[in-house]
């Protein structure tokens, strides 16, 4: 897992992890954890930190329903990209 320590206004720290199928040696799964920390003692930090990847996990695997939003997004996402471009 890799921490991205970019800061935004609303989601000041971002933890990433990348789940490889071996076989098909190609991402499997993407996971975006992003916690607001407020909290200054470290062990409030990855406690609240430890808790938001959890609960993302649960997520995993995708129903066969978010996949399919997923790809919906992504369509809409490439539609807007290519009319934008001259």
């Amino acid at each position: 897992m890799t921490v991205d320590r970019r800061r935004t206004p609303r989601y000041p720290f971002v933890a990433v992890a990348e789940l490889i199928d071996e076989k098909a040696r190609d991402l499997a799964w993407r996971l975006f954890a992003r916690v607001r920390i407020i909290q200054t003692d470290p062990d409030k930090i990855w406690k609240t930190a430890d808790s938001n990847i959890k609960n993302a996990f649960k997520r995993y695997p995708p129903s066969s329903k978010d996949i399919e939003a997923k790809k919906q997004q992504w369509a809409k996402e490439d539609a807007s990209k290519k009319s934008s471009q001259p």
